[in-house]
């Protein structure tokens, strides 16, 4: 029996598979990145915020409600500043981050998983929500590349005598992941904990006090961060707010749906897709993932198990949201549990029949595949483009008369700012809607301003990221155009994914 678990869980299994599959996974981020659409509001509004400040002045609350980890935002102003003002430069690094946690994975699975992580590696390269925000200018992606890095750097060191230069690693890895990646607080908790109670069983308290110091460093890093930025996200109200739902409900009893939602929120970070078999599969094998885990390995059951807890601990207490992009740190974790159950199934069944294990592990496996692999090969045809605005504001360049009036939807506002220089609106007469985050008010002031431009005969209306407008009944765009068509008379529209130009005769 053992030795079927140790063929099975064998980090010995054929390299060019393990490479095959991280091959895989780099040329479909590759793939997205190379699109190059263009950045949506969010992306917009952080690199706004680069572009406007220096390198102090990251260090204070951003623009447009935007948080960010203080060594994110240098890395990201260098690039800008070495490799110009683009957004392809500005999404290298997470593009880098996001191959780089790829191999990491890799790494962690072939040690400690064997064979059945193999599985994990390959979800993990064709997660098409994955692969997206290796290509987005936020934090996410590196937020899972440094939980991969810490893991790596974490197990070799438990279970053995360590060297203090061991410990100093640890100490500077945790100080660098704190200032680069607000979730990277959860993972060094875990391995915290781990590592000094590992410490504590096996009586080695040398190298227990040298873990308390690091441990110490560690509090002393988050506290400075804590200072310089995380305490301004945590006062923010608009944040809480905007946020409020994701929060962990307390008693847990008393809001049950919120953990299903989360469930599938996490299920969509993870696999891209929330259908019921996946959901139903990968939380049956994540359960025997972990019983299964804990009894071959406690220490990396733990070290990959503490992490939800933490979170969710932090998210309780109303400090960190758990929702969507914010749990994405977990999914490799995650993946690593399912992969681990799939494992355990198959080693539970060969005791009786090799045959039938192999046919049931197998049957498991394609049942987990297929249905991500579906979406991702779509993505790969046709990259996702969400908001891109590049192509509408070169259509209004080259059919704008030097008379015309360009109107800009506050939804808009940010990606048109960022873009503006590169297609030469950004002067003559250009009126921009205020970035509101209120949609009752954002509706009145639209109703303003296009009152102001009653009587011009050519204004071009250019609008992306449309939310609910905080009033009107249906497509929130359609609600627009109605309204326009019920002022003037449209001459030219313009159409790609997720943005829109309209050229309107507003004259009586």
């Amino acid at each position: 029996m053992r030795a079927i678990w140790g063929r099975l869980t064998s980090k010995d299994a054929p390299a060019f598979l393990w490479w095959l599959w991280i091959g895989l996974g780099i040329v479909l981020r590759l793939r997205q990145y190379a699109a190059n659409r263009s950045f949506w509001q969010d992306e917009a509004c952080l690199a706004l915020n680069l572009v406007n400040r220096t390198f102090g002045g990251l260090t204070r609350p951003l623009d447009y409600e935007q948080g960010a980890p203080v060594a994110f935002l240098f890395i990201e102003k260098s690039i800008m500043v070495m490799l110009g003002n683009k957004d392809y430069i500005l999404r290298l690094f997470p593009l880098i981050s996001g191959i780089l946690a790829i191999y990491l994975l890799y790494r962690i699975a072939r040690e400690y998983f064997g064979m059945t992580g193999m599985l994990a590696v390959l979800m993990f390269s064709i997660s098409s929500t994955l692969i997206l925000y290796s290509s987005e200018l936020k934090q996410y992606s590196s937020d899972g590349m440094v939980a991969l890095l810490l893991i790596v750097l974490s197990l070799p060191r438990m279970g053995k005598s360590v060297r203090g230069g061991d410990f100093l690693l640890l100490g500077g890895a945790g100080i660098f992941a704190i200032w680069i990646s607000h979730p990277s607080t959860f993972i060094l908790a875990g391995i915290g904990l781990v590592m000094v109670f590992e410490r504590f069983l096996r009586k080695d308290y040398p190298s227990l006090a040298w873990l308390l110091g690091v441990g110490g460093v560690w509090l002393a890093a988050l506290g400075a961060e804590y200072f310089f930025s995380l305490r301004y996200l945590v006062a923010d109200s608009y944040l809480q707010f905007y946020w409020r739902k994701a929060f962990l409900p307390l008693p847990p009893w008393e809001n049950l749906g919120w953990f299903v939602k989360t469930y599938y929120s996490f299920l969509l970070m993870s696999l891209g897709r929330t259908d019921w078999i996946l959901s139903l599969m990968f939380l049956t094998l994540a359960g025997i993932g972990i019983v299964s885990l804990l009894a071959r390995n406690w220490k990396v059951a733990l070290v990959v198990i503490l992490p939800f807890f933490m979170v969710s601990v932090a998210s309780a207490l109303h400090k960190y949201p758990l929702k969507d992009r914010f749990m994405l740190f977990l999914v490799p974790l995650g993946l690593l549990l399912m992969a681990e159950g799939v494992g355990r199934i198959y080693h539970f069944l060969v005791r009786w029949n090799r045959t039938s294990a192999l046919i049931v592990s197998g049957v498991l496996v394609l049942l987990i595949f297929y249905l991500p692999a579906s979406t991702t090969f779509q993505s790969f045809k046709w990259p996702l483009m969400t908001e891109h605005i590049k192509p509408v504001l070169d259509y209004v360049k080259d059919h704008r008369a030097p008379s015309d009036v360009v109107y800009v939807y506050h939804g808009a506002m940010p990606a048109f700012d960022y873009y503006a220089p590169f297609y030469a609106l950004d002067s003559g007469d250009v009126i921009i809607g205020a970035f509101e985050t209120n949609n009752k008010i954002a509706l009145q002031n639209f109703f303003e301003d296009v009152k102001n431009l009653d009587g011009r005969s050519r204004v071009w209306l250019i609008f992306s990221h449309i939310v609910d407008c905080g009033g009107c009944d249906g497509d929130p765009k359609a609600f627009y155009i109605q309204y326009l068509d019920s002022l003037g008379t449209m001459l030219d529209q313009f159409h790609v994914a997720g943005a829109d130009a309209y050229l309107y005769n507003l004259a009586p």
